[in-house]
């Protein structure tokens, strides 16, 4: 039996695996699919589209009712058995992107209400977000470089079956993970809440400048194992090690991300971490060597891991008491679904009609301009006291 302090612990480092053997090898295996860059883009918007309307339900379902953990596990089991559509639509894009549909459906769930219950585990028995958040790195770190090896040993038609084995062993460990005592819901008005969170000044503008800056790290999300396919080589391997370094470079960021946002404060490593990103996006679009693109992966901790972590906590503080998930869904549904959807198809235009350097060259300038945002968030913040 876990120990209660340490279940979410185990169960984020499981829930990292999922992604580890499925989310960075997908755009790659639609790209051996023979689809073009704005069909991928598009298979990839339908995620966050179908999140913009079903994510706001989970949030204040549970929230309503306290049944996280339950739709958690529903979710851990129908989603990778969905994903198989893919191998099953034989090439056919419509039954791909019917695909797309149904498994974001379930898939779009897993991030808000799993960040959720990590934030209030950590509050409740004195930890860290990042602390709790750096084992989910080290698993996902440890594990897709073997994955990468195994899928270029067997196919890479193997990932679905690897998500599926991931998936279940996730739901496992979530039976040890106890409903949070910290108060994630409130009985009565559901949407009173989210009203009284979007009345915030602040907080509209904070989701505005994480939209606008996280249109890049999409960039990077959707086209990156697409670019590094048409290098030619072991794709899959290459992606996995890349992958791994990234992963990596977050574990110290996830550590000590509680301590650098009570000494510099939420829009100082706000703007930091746009900067990182103008930066690697930028390196990007010089069309570097392999040795150079792993340079770059180092960035990766600021621009993904730190940058995440102060988008979360600031979100949950910022959340009326009750609405945490609501809080939590409402900044996933920004920075993982609108600035995907249009990183997703804007980038697949900008990638067929430009190429990979304008595209990441966009992404730099928008990152450049999300700083500036937060700065200028910073001073108004600090002029109204």
């Amino acid at each position: 039996m876990i120990p209660t302090k340490y279940s979410v612990h185990l169960y984020v480092a499981f829930f990292y695996m999922t992604h580890a053997s499925f989310s960075p090898f997908l755009g790659f295996w639609f790209s051996e699919q023979g689809l073009s860059s704005r069909q991928i883009g598009l298979l990839f918007s339908i995620g966050p589209l179908v999140g913009l309307l079903v994510q706001p339900l989970w949030g204040i379902v549970c929230d309503r009712f306290g049944i996280e953990r339950r739709v958690l596990a529903i979710s851990l089991l129908a989603a990778p058995l969905l994903a198989f559509g893919y191998v099953l639509a034989d090439g056919v894009f419509a039954l791909f992107i019917l695909t797309a549909v149904v498994y974001a459906v379930f898939y779009s769930s897993l991030m808000p209400i799993t960040d959720a219950i990590t934030v209030s585990h950590a509050r409740e028995h004195g930890q860290s977000y990042g602390g709790i958040r750096f084992l989910g790195s080290l698993s996902f770190a440890l594990l897709i470089t073997p994955f990468g090896l195994l899928y270029d040993r067997f196919g890479i038609d193997t990932m679905f079956v690897m998500q599926l084995i991931a998936m279940l062993a996730a739901a496992l460990m979530l039976l040890q993970v106890k409903r949070p005592s910290v108060s994630l819901r409130r009985p009565g008005r559901m949407f009173s809440g989210l009203g009284q969170l979007l009345r915030q000044p602040s907080f509209g503008w904070f989701l505005l400048f994480v939209f606008v800056v996280s249109i890049g790290n999409h960039f990077y999300n959707v086209f990156f194992s697409v670019f590094i396919g048409r290098q030619g080589g072991q794709a899959a391997e290459q992606i996995g090690w890349l992958n791994s370094i990234s992963a990596l470079s977050e574990l110290p960021f996830f550590l000590l991300s509680g301590l650098l946002i009570r000494r510099w404060g939420y829009y100082p490593i706000l703007c930091a971490t746009a900067l990182a990103g103008a930066l690697r996006w930028w390196s990007l679009s010089l069309e570097p060597t392999f040795a150079v693109l792993m340079t770059s992966q180092l960035l990766h901790g600021m621009t993904f891991a730190l940058f995440m972590a102060a988008g979360i906590n600031y979100a949950f503080e910022r959340s009326p008491e009750g609405m945490k998930n609501t809080g939590q869904t409402v900044f996933a549904l920004v920075y993982m679904n609108l600035a995907n959807i249009v990183a997703s198809n804007g980038g697949g235009w900008l990638l067929d009609q430009y190429g990979f350097p304008v595209l990441y060259r966009t992404g730099a300038l928008l990152a450049l301009s999300g700083a500036a945002g937060f700065v200028l968030l910073a001073l108004h913040v600090r002029r109204r006291g």
